[in-house]
């Protein structure tokens, strides 16, 4: 699929997934003002790949301390 147009979603495409810091960049964009004024306007194919964009980072999400094991 072929990059979104509006620029709040050209940054999260240009985003590096593999970054540690990729969850803090991502959380900052989906805060940021810009970000807040373009969701509500998005239509067609932008929507979808907004959609599947946010699909595939929610599975790569990162624990930052170990499990708890049990008692």
């Amino acid at each position: 699929m072929s990059p979104p147009s509006p620029l709040a979603l050209e940054k999260l495409h240009e985003l590096d997934t593999s970054l540690f810091e990729f969850h803090d960049q991502l959380n900052g964009l989906l805060y940021g003002e810009e970000y807040q004024r373009c969701v509500p306007n998005l239509q067609g194919d932008d929507l979808v790949w907004l959609v599947d964009y946010l699909d595939k980072v929610s599975r790569r999400a990162a624990f930052p301390h170990p499990p708890l094991e049990p008692a």
